[in-house]
């Protein structure tokens, strides 16, 4: 009886009981750690050798597994070990970058039953698949206790708003009548004051054209060339891996997958040693949609110390900026006299009391 290690996030617990019985159904030897440990186990001794002595080890992808520090140690030992890893996307997150290379099984849409029977391929289930029962996702509810709390609440709140509209009086309110105040009018006087046009003249402007040359594989010197070596895909991660444009997983995916146990020939690596080149007129058709891609060294059963005869090459792209002036509009001013009003104040009559003379009596 094959076994199979679930490494699985506690908030996800729902999901790996369903999985784990149903793989059980299955006929495999299931290890979870619900069920499989027992009080007082130490688990920094016991969760190790339950993975060593898995056939298979599968990870639940989800955002809170990917956070948890226990999951990472996990699949971090099975690929120390080369366990046969599946990864299964529960809940769409970012696969962890030591994982990234591995097909996963998706369970995001389409019936449970089909996707289950996915797995059981990917795991090389050769018999009748047994029947299982449909997953239901967890939905967020409310908790029974609070439930009969809903339809009070709810006709509460409907009185208070309609309280609130038979009793908040209305205010209105009346602007306060205008206030006159008399006021005197100016008396304008026409002066000339000059003022200034545009004219618009051209004026040559420089912008820049950017020419870039794409990344160019250069060979160093450090090794003798070799014309090519031979090598076949023996990879322990899954049943096919991904052929790189470049020598990392930034770079796009270059052709479809590639099956396990087919050879290449390549003619180059990178400088750390850890990626191949893969060479052009490949002897087999299916396999030139590949030539001049990369492939990790680790999925071709190289991860033994040692160096490898091929020469070593660098990725380089050099930009090369060129200047072209083109004309532009650019406004220049030039004076010219135009009319415009400005006021002085006219002269107006105040009046002055004068005192008027009186009749005195002379002796």
């Amino acid at each position: 009886m094959q076994k199979i290690f679930i490494s699985y996030s506690r908030k996800d617990i729902d999901f790996a009981r369903k999985l784990a019985g149903d793989l059980e159904k299955a006929g495999y030897d299931v290890w979870w750690d619900i069920t499989d440990l027992r009080g007082g186990d130490d688990w920094v001794r016991t969760l190790p050798a339950a993975i060593e002595s898995s056939q298979f080890f599968i990870i639940v992808l989800t955002p809170n597994s990917i956070k948890s520090e226990w999951v990472q140690k996990e699949y971090t030992q099975a690929l120390n070990l080369r366990k046969k890893i599946i990864p299964l996307m529960f809940e769409f997150c970012d696969v962890p970058f030591a994982l990234n290379t591995i097909n996963y099984v998706n369970f995001l849409s389409g019936e449970y039953a089909v996707n289950f029977k996915n797995l059981l391929s990917a795991l090389g289930y050769t018999g009748k698949p047994p029947v299982v029962s449909p997953f239901e996702r967890a939905k967020a509810v409310l908790p029974t206790s609070l439930r009969k709390y809903i339809i009070p609440a709810i006709i509460g709140i409907i009185l208070l708003a309609v309280a609130g509209l038979v009793f908040i009086p209305r205010l209105v309110t009346t602007p306060p009548p205008p206030t006159l105040t008399p006021t005197t009018e100016p008396t304008h006087t026409a002066t000339f004051t000059p003022t200034a046009s545009v004219t618009t003249t051209l004026s040559p402007t420089p912008t820049e054209t950017v020419t870039v040359v794409k990344p160019s594989f250069t060979p160093s010197i450090t090794k003798q060339p070799f014309e090519t070596l031979t090598y076949c895909v023996n990879s322990l991660y899954a049943n096919t891996i991904n052929v790189r444009s470049g020598p990392g997983t930034n770079y796009a995916v270059l052709g479809g997958a590639l099956p396990l146990g087919r050879c290449l020939t390549f003619r180059a690596v990178n400088e750390a040693e850890t990626w191949l080149l893969i060479a052009p007129n490949q002897a087999d058709s299916a396999h030139r949609q590949y030539e001049g891609g990369w492939i990790f060294r680790e999925l071709l059963g190289l991860g033994l110390s040692g160096p490898i005869d091929l020469p070593a090459v660098t990725l380089t792209v050099t930009p090369a900026p060129s200047h072209t002036p083109t004309p532009s509009n650019t406004p220049t001013t030039t004076p010219s006299p135009t009319m415009t009003p400005t006021e002085t104040p006219s002269p107006t009559e105040t009046a002055t009391n004068t005192p008027e003379p009186s009749d005195t009596p002379t002796p």
